[in-house]
């Protein structure tokens, strides 16, 4: 198994005084990557041994409600979730991780909360997984919303497009017209927090119509961009006939009353790792070959550094 998480595992007595996606993601991962079978029997010892429960009985509670977690995710996921709870006492991987290039990249990604020193250890350039995560999120986002348009605003760092041409570009597209973009956006702006224009056209080619603005954030400070795109400001340099909605992408995995929490933050469309990867509920492959090489070479490069468990007494 994986070493314990070094966040969010505090003594539990009475309470789960636990951070449940931590240890979703830890059992996850520590099939997935190292390709091993997770009794619940050894999650309880690990976690005794570890001071985090005392009580076995309470620990399996724990066990019980991972189990269901897990249930809960296939029924959610379907074929593109490579994880299974085998004869109600281990977690099971279906395949090798590679065939699961989107769920493993996500998972990856979501480790950075669970293994901070792990991730610190690839350095702070995160441009390379801010990209593949952009490319994720524009195919999903593609193939479960099949008549809408998907367009990339265009900023990379490899590609650092200005703010101006970016507006031109999103207006034009969308018929609308520019706005005052020197008044409300600083001169050292890139996208204004703005990945992806998401927007259903109709055939008469008018305004008025469905468009959603979006963030992918890839990085384990999802948190603090929540509340990006600013609506404030892009309707007032884009003089949209009806105002658009936001929309936000990231890789981690939340409880649902959070979902609830955070979808109000947003005030829009919060996709988190299950509904990123909900088109995988009937077709494990949905995710084009370029980005699945690309996705696996990523994930390759950094699992066979987690921290694991030499042995279990």
């Amino acid at each position: 198994m994986l070493g314990l998480p070094s966040r969010g595992l505090h003594r539990s007595v009475k309470n789960h005084n636990v951070d449940f996606a931590a240890i979703y993601d830890w059992i996850e991962a520590s099939v997935l990557f190292l390709g091993e079978d997770v009794a619940g029997a050894d999650i309880v010892d690990l976690l005794r041994e570890n001071e985090i429960y005392r009580d076995q009985d309470f620990a399996w509670d724990l066990v019980n409600i991972v189990f269901a977690a897990i249930r809960s995710r296939v029924r959610k996921l379907g074929e593109g979730y490579p994880i299974r709870v085998s004869g109600g006492t281990r977690v099971v991987g279906v395949k090798d991780w590679r065939e699961f290039p989107a769920y493993a990249f996500c998972l990856a990604l979501s480790l950075s909360s669970v293994y901070p020193t792990w991730a610190r250890d690839f350095g702070q350039d995160y441009t390379v997984q801010g990209e593949l995560f952009e490319a994720l999120t524009a195919e999903s986002v593609s193939r479960s919303f099949q008549d809408w348009t998907v367009h990339p605003t265009g900023w990379t760092k490899s590609n650092p497009s200005q703010l101006g041409k970016i507006v031109e570009d999103l207006a034009a597209r969308l018929g609308e017209a520019t706005g005052e973009l020197k008044r409300w956006t600083a001169a050292s702006a890139k996208e204004a927090g703005l990945d992806l224009l998401c927007f259903r056209p109709f055939p008469d080619g008018r305004v008025g119509i469905p468009v959603y603005l979006l963030q992918c954030a890839s990085g384990a400070d999802w948190k603090t961009k929540l509340k990006t795109p600013d609506l404030r400001i892009w309707t007032k340099i884009i003089t949209f006939a009806a105002d658009p909605k936001k929309a936000f992408s990231m890789p981690y995995a939340i409880e649902e009353e959070e979902f609830i929490q955070r979808t109000n933050v947003v005030d829009g469309l919060l996709l988190d790792r299950h509904r990123l990867l909900a088109p995988g509920l009937g077709e494990k492959a949905w995710v084009s070959g370029e980005l699945a090489a690309k996705l696996v070479d990523w994930v390759s490069e950094r699992i066979s550094t987690l921290p694991k468990v030499t042995a279990l007494s």
